[in-house]
C-alpha cells in the first residue's frame, strides 16, 4: 500500500465470526458511554465514513468495500484525521456480511448510494435479493436499525416492499427529499442534489431474533497446524513432479463451490537461480495457481505443494489473501488426492 495502517483488516488468519469485543479491545476503548457498532457497505472514498466515525468517536465503525483502492482512500483519510475507531475490510457484502458478523452483533447498518442494478439479469445483486434481507436480520441486533440512501426513488420502493416481507424485519419510514446534514455528505449526494434529484432514504428495523447458515464458519480447525500453515492437508506419498504440469489443470465441484487450477510454477526458497531451483530438492516446491467460487463469490490464491520426507504436503500459500470458504477447502483436498493417486 505504499503506508501500512493498522485498522485495515485482512481476511488472511481472521477467525471468523469477528470478535466484536475483542475489536473494541484493540481499536476504540469500550466504556460505558460506548453508543453503538455500525457497519458501512460500500463506502467509496470513505468520506462519509470517516466524517461519521469523528463525530462518534465512542461508536465503532466497521466499513465493508469490494474495492481495495477505495480501501486504501479511505485508510488515508482515516490517518489523516488520527482516528482510532474505524476499521475496514475488502470483501464482496453480498456474500461475506453474514459470514464476518454473528447474529445480533451490529447496532446499525448503512448504506449510501449503492448501484441500483437496474438491468433484470443484474437482480441478484440488488438489497432486495433474499440472501442479503436474511443475512442483514441474522446480524442486526433486535430494535437495530438498516438505513438505505439513494436517488433511485423506484429503487427504494422495492427494497420497502421487500425487506417488509421478512418475518424478522419491519420498515420505520421512506423520506423523500431527505438530506444528511452538511457535515455527512457523500460526494453522490451533492452530485444528485446538484442535478435536482430527489434523495429518499429508508430505515428499517429489526423486529426479533433471526438466523442464517454460515458457509465459512466450522472451518476454525484448518487455520493452524504443527507448521502454522491453512488447510495442511499430507498424502502419504512422494510427490509426482512430472504429473504436476497436467494435475494442475483440471477442475471440480461440490455442492455450491467451484475451482479450477490454472497453472503451475517452480519455486525456491533460497535457489538463485532456475537451474539452482530445479536441482534444490529440500528448498524447492510448485506453486498452484488456483480459482475458485463459492455460489459466485470469486477468490485467487496459490496452492504451496511440497515435498518432505517422501511426503507430498499440499496447502495454501503463505501470500493467500482468501476467506476459508468451502471452495477453498475443497480445491486443496481435491489437488491432494489427485496428487495421492496419480
Amino acid at each position: 500500500m505504499g503506508k501500512c495502517y493498522g485498522n485495515i483488516l485482512s481476511p488472511v488468519g481472521l477467525k471468523l465470526p469477528l470478535d466484536i469485543e475483542l475489536l473494541y479491545g484493540n481499536i476504540v476503548k469500550k466504556t460505558e458511554n460506548a453508543k453503538k457498532t455500525v457497519l458501512e457497505i460500500g463506502f467509496g472514498n470513505g468520506e462519509y465514513t470517516v466524517k461519521w466515525a469523528a463525530n462518534n468517536p465512542d461508536s465503532l465503525i466497521i466499513g465493508l468495500e469490494i474495492s481495495f483502492s477505495c480501501v486504501e482512500r479511505c485508510a488515508r483519510r482515516s490517518g489523516e484525521a488520527s482516528l482510532s475507531n474505524l476499521v475496514m475490510i475488502c470483501a464482496d457484502a453480498r456474500f461475506m456480511m453474514k459470514e464476518l458478523f454473528a447474529d445480533e452483533s451490529l447496532d446499525m447498518v448503512i448504506m449510501n448510494f449503492p448501484c441500483p442494478w437496474p438491468k433484470t439479469r443484474h437482480a441478484k445483486y440488488r438489497v432486495t435479493a433474499k440472501e442479503f434481507a436474511d443475512s442483514l436480520a441474522a446480524i442486526l441486533k433486535t430494535g437495530g436499525v438498516f438505513e438505505l440512501v439513494t436517488d433511485e426513488e423506484w429503487y427504494a420502493a422495492e427494497v420497502q416492499k421487500t425487506l417488509s416481507l421478512h418475518e424478522a424485519l419491519s420498515v420505520l419510514g421512506l423520506e423523500k427529499n431527505f438530506s444528511h446534514p452538511c457535515a455527512l455528505t457523500t460526494k453522490y449526494e451533492r452530485k444528485w442534489q446538484e442535478m435536482g434529484k430527489m434523495i429518499t432514504r429508508l430505515t428499517v428495523t429489526k423486529t426479533k431474533e433471526f438466523t442464517i447458515d454460515r458457509r465459512t464458519w466450522g472451518y476454525d480447525f484448518f487455520l493452524e497446524n504443527e507448521e502454522g500453515a491453512a488447510l495442511h492437508i499430507k498424502t502419504g506419498k512422494p510427490l509426482p513432479e512430472n504429473d504436476m504440469p497436467i494435475l494442475t489443470r483440471a477442475s471440480g465441484a461440490r455442492e455450491d463451490a467451484r475451482w479450477a487450477f490454472k497453472g503451475c510454477y517452480v519455486a525456491c526458497d533460497h535457489a538463485e537461480g532456475a537451474e539452482d531451483c530445479k536441482n534444490d530438492k529440500k528448498n524447492k516446491y510448485f506453486l498452484v495457481e488456483t480459482v475458485v467460487s463459492d455460489d459466485e463469490f470469486e477468490q485467487r490464491c496459490y496452492l504451496r505443494v511440497v515435498e518432505r520426507d517422501g511426503n507430498t504436503i499440499v496447502k495454501l500459500d503463505g501470500t493467500a489473501k482468501v476467506f476459508l470458504t468451502p471452495a477453498v477447502r475443497f480445491a486443496v483436498e481435491d489437488l491432494a488426492r489427485r496428487l495421492a493417486g496419480s
